[in-house]
């Protein structure tokens, strides 16, 4: 089975975060609709039922749109999991959402990678996509060797010196290969934000040291002025 397959519901109505929502998970290969109020997407799941439910709860002038929502989908005998995103973040409101039903409940402003890896994740539990593929995070450079399950990289055999934060960064170089610019951007994103773009440097500085602890003489990751870093084994 494929991401395709599955229907996700995305009820946001700042115009901007729905964009963003809308299109991270149709990168994914998710069929997505959305929406910016509650009326609309409770008139499509009387047509039909999505597989997951994607959330604000301020809804509008609603306060309490997405509690609203919640209530309103536990009326039907087919139980949907829920996501809510909000920057409600007190015990009550947390422990309300929990208790209507959601299966996770995450703050404002929200990470897009950590979202789509509980997507992925919750999806696969109840059997609606395969596990990962390992082949999709193996490395395209010789010699460099990836075990993302425990954020380890090996250099000619040799384990790297790095922190999971520095193996996620170091992971975009290895599935994208060699000549290949990661842009900044991509950079961050990979650590979920954890990276601030002034600090990028310091990180791949101290990566390519870890490499240098095994190959001194080690120089493949290059800046490209204005665009980003490169592994160029020039």
């Amino acid at each position: 089975m494929q991401n395709t397959d599955y229907r996700i519901s995305v009820i946001e109505d700042d115009p901007i975060q729905l964009e963003s929502l809308v299109t991270a998970l149709e990168q994914q290969g998710f069929n997505v609709d959305s929406f910016d109020n509650r009326p609309d997407a409770e008139a499509s799941f009387a047509e039909s039922l999505p597989n997951l439910v994607i959330s604000d709860i301020i809804l509008g002038s609603e306060v309490d749109g997405g509690f609203d929502l919640a209530k309103h989908l536990l009326g039907y005998n087919q139980p949907i999991p829920i996501i809510f995103l909000s920057e409600r973040q007190s015990e009550f409101d947390i422990y309300t959402g929990h208790a209507l039903g959601a299966i996770d409940y995450l703050p404002k402003p929200i990470s897009l990678n950590v979202l789509i890896v509980k997507v992925k994740n919750l999806l696969r539990i109840t059997g609606a996509v395969p596990a990962a593929n390992p082949d999709d995070e193996s490395s395209k450079i010789q010699h460099l060797e990836l075990v993302a399950d425990q954020f380890k990289a090996y250099w000619h055999g040799e384990v790297l010196d790095l922190t999971a934060t520095e193996f996620e960064m170091l992971k975009q170089f290895a599935i994208a290969g060699e000549s290949s610019v990661i842009s900044y951007d991509a950079l961050q994103s990979s650590t979920q934000g954890v990276v601030e773009r002034n600090t990028i440097n310091t990180h791949i500085c101290r990566i390519r040291n870890a490499f240098k602890k095994i190959t001194p003489e080690f120089n493949y990751i290059h800046n490209e002025y204005g665009r980003g870093y490169s592994w160029q084994e020039k």
